[in-house]
């Protein structure tokens, strides 16, 4: 079961690792909001300061809180005038306040006030840059709450704030509230201190202030951040994001580098260049350049190890070939002469070795001086089958092939060549008594000759391998038969040298195998002018 996988590129990689910095502007914006709640607490706490502060100035001055001489307790009761005209001196001092200080007795009637809620904001329209100004600025007011001086309150008139604040107040306990503005466009913060005349609470001092400042506060505080952490991301995201391009640019260089040092056949086409950089990049640019010339040397090793057997041991082999043929014309027993001919077909087996590993070595070396010409495949194959029939007398050979002319340009003996291969290869894997076919048909722009035998499968795993050098299936199969396993290396070189394919399948019966090999078809010539 194949798993679903994401192919990201490291510069992908790391642009998604930048994602992580995206925490930053959410821990700074609850930094933000807690410095909004630190502030708040610290201007209720200014407010019941003040509160208290002015209570202090009014406690046990009962004076300021007789009423009115004559009235009967059941009308409203009214403080005394001149009690209002004192308390209005002592608030007169508070008149630059940014709070409004409101002074109620117990029966909530406003004895004195001083300030107001509604206070200039301080404006931001020159500050920053324009691009903060005209971008910015209105990209985080769609965000942020701004604050405004634009609104209603109908307690101006009355008593200050809630049932609550003033309850609490009068109960004589310092009380703090927030409460919205009756047209809900801005907040108002309050702290109510109760006003002692011995051990009774004669009245309540309420001080009153927005929280416009607060806000404004915040939001300034939230735009510098942003604006940090929006500078910080982006020149991260171009450095990040260069840097990447950098990295992934110079692993493409050591990729193409790698892949230009050995062609398509495995050969090695030149030296893979050490990077002199001092990073894990440069270290496994010489890593590869080590491997790869150790690699070259083991290729070079083997590539000319056939060439050299050849030379090395025809020597000795003329030398035993021809002391064996002394011998035969010697007189000997018919005992000895059994293992003298025995001697006699291992060195001829020997000799075949040696034929076919020079046949290689010659054919890659000869490849790139042969010439080709225009021939019609269907004659060439046709008259290779014919001789196949007469060195082969013992197999049944079939041929296959659709009418029509098959053009090719082609080197005719290297095909014929090829074909010697794939059929020497066919007889001997057929099982006794069955056909070989050879085929020849046309698809597209390309002929397709198949050798196809009936016989044992190919082993498991073995078809991508079975067309290199070295590689038999004889070996698998324990065949007491010396092979290296060329012939079908000699078909691939070939099939590649014409611009085709080489491939070998199982029949679809599961008995036996069909090795196809795929060339180009010439192009069709013009017609000659009459």
């Amino acid at each position: 079961m194949s798993r679903f996988r994401v192919a990201l590129g490291i510069r992908a990689q790391l642009l998604l690792v930048l994602t992580v910095f995206l925490a930053i502007p959410w821990l700074g914006y609850e930094y933000v909001r807690e410095l909004e709640r630190f502030l708040g607490a610290a201007q209720e706490r200014a407010l019941a300061g003040t509160a208290q502060a002015i209570a202090t100035a009014l406690h046990d001055r009962a004076r300021l809180f007789d009423i009115r001489p004559g009235m009967p307790e059941a009308n409203p009761p009214v403080p005394h005038p001149g009690a209002i005209a004192e308390i209005g001196q002592i608030l007169q001092g508070l008149s630059r306040t940014t709070a409004r200080i409101t002074v109620v007795d117990r029966n909530l009637n406003v004895l004195a006030r001083a300030g107001a809620l509604k206070q200039p904001l301080p404006t931001d329209a020159d500050a920053g840059s324009r691009l903060e100004r005209v971008l910015l600025h209105p990209l985080y007011a769609l965000v942020l709450q701004q604050p405004t001086e634009d609104f209603g309150d109908d307690d101006a008139g009355g008593a200050p704030g809630d049932a609550r604040l003033l309850r609490g107040a009068l109960a004589g306990i310092l009380t703090t509230d927030r409460r919205p503005t009756t047209d809900g466009r801005a907040t108002v913060v309050a702290a109510a201190q109760p006003i002692w005349v011995g051990d009774e609470v004669r009245g309540a001092v309420v001080a009153e202030e927005t929280a416009n400042a607060v806000l404004a506060e915040r939001n300034r505080a939230f735009e510098r951040l942003f604006n940090i952490v929006l500078g910080t991301l982006l020149v991260g995201s171009v450095a990040l994001t260069l840097f990447a391009s950098r990295l992934t640019a110079r692993i493409r260089r050591l990729r193409d580098d790698a892949e230009r040092a050995i062609d398509d056949r495995g050969h090695m086409t030149g030296a893979l260049a050490g990077s002199g950089a001092g990073d894990e990049i440069g270290d496994l640019s010489r890593s590869f350049s080590a491997v790869l010339a150790r690699l070259a040397q083991f290729a070079s090793y083997q590539q000319n190890m056939a060439s050299r057997l050849s030379h090395e041991l025809r020597t000795p082999i003329a030398v035993v070939r021809s002391s064996l043929d002394n011998l035969m014309l010697q007189p000997l027993p018919d005992d000895a002469r059994v293992y003298i001919e025995r001697a006699q077909g291992g060195i001829n087996r020997l000799a075949a070795i040696l034929t076919r590993m020079t046949e290689a070595t010659r054919l890659e070396q000869s490849l790139a001086d042969v010439e080709r010409e225009r021939i019609d495949l269907a004659k060439l194959v046709a008259g290779c089958v014919d001789g196949y029939r007469i060195a082969y007398p013992a197999s049944t050979i079939v041929l296959d092939t659709a009418s029509g002319e098959h053009p090719a340009d082609a080197a005719p003996d290297l095909v014929a060549q090829m074909l010697d291969k794939l059929v020497a290869n066919a007889v001997e894997f057929a099982a006794a008594g069955t056909p070989i076919v050879v085929r020849l048909d046309q698809a597209g722009d390309e002929l397709r000759i198949a050798v196809e035998n009936d016989g044992p499968p190919l082993p498991e795993g073995l078809q991508g391998r079975l067309f290199d050098s070295m590689v038999s299936v004889r070996r698998e199969t324990g065949g007491d038969v010396p092979h290296l396993g060329l012939g079908l290396y000699i078909a691939r070189l070939i099939a590649e040298f014409h611009g085709g394919r080489a491939r070998a399948d199982n029949r679809a019966d599961g008995h036996g195998v069909v090795v196809t090999v795929t060339l180009p078809r010439a192009a069709e010539r013009a017609a000659t002018a009459a």
